[in-house]
């Protein structure tokens, strides 16, 4: 396959930027500007870790071959998309604190924790397994930006966090079911969710 060069990221001809990457403005939740750098620095991490297992998934989804792999492509469809949600929100919260949030290839690579597959297609029991361990990498650090925000003064960002962590803790638990089972699902774990 043939490689593509060229620039990766381009800057627009026209129009003035309102905000230069890496800097703090001025936010509407009263959080002070340095507080809210190392929150916006944390949620990154976050942002990232997300974005990278949104695409674990999404692949996995993709791909999901086997005697039970409708089942799990199908609950991986839905992770995925409830992934992207708390991508989102994470990249809405981080604006709202007046950050800009990792949004080039470069960047968002520079934070994640959540490290991606090969381009290569494994077995379905292999990314599983690498995508438990995205889950398990994205939930340690999302409890550890709670106590963060906590201590910032930020409840907003701790509850954000605190939500979103039980739905991605309920994925990572049926995909730790679905790898228990010889035959990598049992119906009754996915008809659970």
């Amino acid at each position: 396959m043939a490689q593509k060069q060229g620039r990766l990221v381009r800057e627009p001809d026209t129009g003035e930027r309102r905000q230069e990457w890496g800097t703090i403005a001025e936010n509407e939740l009263r959080i002070h500007p340095a507080d809210a750098e190392v929150i916006v620095d944390a949620l990154s991490i976050d942002h990232a870790g997300s974005f990278n297992l949104f695409y674990l998934l999404r692949k996995h989804y993709w791909t999901a071959a086997g005697a039970e792999h409708e089942g799990v492509a199908t609950f991986l469809e839905d992770a995925y998309k409830r992934v992207r949600e708390v991508n989102d929100e994470l990249a809405i919260r981080i604006v709202e604190l007046g950050g800009i949030p990792p949004n080039t290839p470069p960047t968002l690579q520079e934070r994640a924790e959540v490290h991606l597959e090969a381009e290569d297609l494994y077995e379905l029991r292999a990314s599983l397994k690498g995508d438990l361990e995205g889950y398990s990498t994205l939930i340690v650090s999302m409890r550890e930006h709670v106590a963060l925000a906590e201590e910032k003064a930020d409840p907003g960002t701790a509850e954000l966090l605190r939500d979103r962590l039980e739905g991605l803790e309920e994925d990572a638990h049926i995909i730790e079911q679905l790898l228990e089972d010889d035959t990598l699902v049992r119906a009754e774990v996915l008809k659970e969710r």
